[in-house]
């Protein structure tokens, strides 16, 4: 498992090509095809579909013309139709296992997904100058997801070629729709992983941006809360009968007013935002619908479930008040959870011995969701050990943004640690 940076042309290749064909969360056809047929290649026991999804706990899934979509250019882009059948519905991801040997059970998560964001014409953009930036217009990989995907492929390659070096179970975990924080929740309620012993996940450059960093742990992971609001008036002619229609339009502006106004908790930080609002249909019409999608963060489980319990009341009075109709749509969850402190140990001294970073820390803040943390706290539940790695990147431009890149160096570097835990765990160091 030695001489990682023979495998550095191909990560780059990989990552590069996965980054031409992003594809939104639940919508992943053409990356869960290909990484389908590389692990069954290597030899995995592969499950997919709806065997590793469970569809009642699937949240933010597109609507049937987003899905239906993604679905033609996957065909277009050489999925087969029969495997396309079974996932075409939003049941995307793949959960590899190699059972080698008596010995721990150990698995890695690597997300999958894009962002909903048109990627830089910029002649500059360094995607674009190399000919691989996004030609699914109005999506792209600017979250380094695509970077995530190459190293864990490739050290999925490893793994299957030192086989015979390692024990126990390995298993690999691609998930569909982390952004929104939607996707990890699935999967572990369908019930289909065994005791973890220890559990990995990581980011590029997430709060270490210097490809000289690392960060054994991230810490701080906000819980949030997604959600929808759905509001359902009634239309009337705004100057010949304005007394026969109901607002939705107005509710939601009162709604949103009274979102912005709860108190914020002593105990510690909470957010609200809403980040759409669509209503109405033309403008000498009473604004029968209105549509508003939002989200509340708290910096523990109790101040994230605090802010969405107020948000919920002010709906519903607010939508009594006007005489609306409403519902309320879970989009996506994530938690506060802290990584093991004992696996944090371990991570650090082995990044410390690689000589691959400058700056190494044992834990920085993330300042931010991340649905990992359902694995966290199902690992740690189960006896486990679960961490969440920072593999330092110069990053350009920010994250979620039209221009953003990353050093491809750092996925080497990423790899590397991941084959050094590997080591660590079944050979001994």
């Amino acid at each position: 498992m030695n001489n990682i940076d023979k495998y550095s042309n191909k990560l780059i290749d990989c990552r590069r090509k996965f980054h031409m064909y992003p594809e939104p969360g639940w919508c992943e056809f053409r990356t869960t095809y290909i990484i389908y047929n590389k692990l069954k290649e290597l030899g995995y026991e592969l499950k997919y579909g709806r065997d590793i999804i469970e569809e009642s706990s699937r949240h933010g899934v597109p609507d049937g013309k987003t899905l239906q979509h993604f679905a033609k250019l996957a065909l277009e882009n050489g999925v087969d139709a029969n495997f396309l059948n079974e996932i075409k519905d939003g049941f995307t991801g793949v959960v590899a296992e190699l059972n080698i040997s008596e010995g721990p059970t150990v698995a890695f998560r690597f997300d999958i997904d894009c962002v909903k964001i048109k990627e830089a014409d910029d002649e500059n953009h360094r995607p674009r100058q190399l000919g691989f930036a996004s030609v699914n217009d109005g999506y792209a990989h600017s979250c380094g997801h695509d970077g995530h995907i190459a190293i864990g492929l490739t050290f999925a390659e490893i793994i299957a070629n030192n086989k015979h070096l390692l024990k126990g179970k390995i298993i690999l975990i691609f998930q569909p729709a982390e952004e929104g924080v939607r996707g990890a929740k699935a999967i572990i309620d369908k019930g289909i992983l065994p005791k973890i012993d220890y559990m990995f996940g990581g980011h590029i450059g997430l709060s270490t941006e210097s490809i000289g960093s690392f960060s054994a742990s991230g810490s701080g992971f906000l819980a949030s809360k997604k959600f929808d609001v759905i509001l359902k008036g009634k239309a009337s002619h705004a100057a010949n009968s304005p007394e026969k229609g109901i607002n939705a339009l107005l509710a939601a502006n009162s709604i949103i007013s009274g979102f912005y106004n709860i108190p914020r908790h002593s105990q510690g930080l909470t957010m609200i935002n809403v980040g759409v609002i669509n209503a109405g249909s033309f403008r000498s019409a009473i604004p029968e619908n209105a549509e508003l999608q939002a989200e509340v963060r708290g910096e523990n489980n109790e101040l994230s479930s605090y802010m969405y319990e107020k948000a919920v009341d002010i709906v519903h009075n607010i939508s009594k008040a006007y005489g609306c109709q409403y519902k309320i749509i879970e989009a996506g969850s994530s938690l506060s959870e802290d990584c093991s402190p004992e696996l944090v140990d371990m991570v650090h001294n082995i990044a410390e011995k690689s000589g691959l970073y400058n700056n190494i820390y044992k834990t920085r803040q993330i300042n931010g969701s991340e649905d990992f943390t359902y694995f966290i706290k199902h690992v740690k539940d189960d006896g486990g050990q679960a961490v969440y790695m920072l593999w330092g990147a110069d990053i350009k431009d920010s994250f979620h943004s039209s221009h953003f890149d990353f050093s491809e160096e750092s996925m080497v570097k990423a790899l590397t640690v991941l084959c050094e835990l590997l080591k660590n765990i079944f050979m001994g160091g």
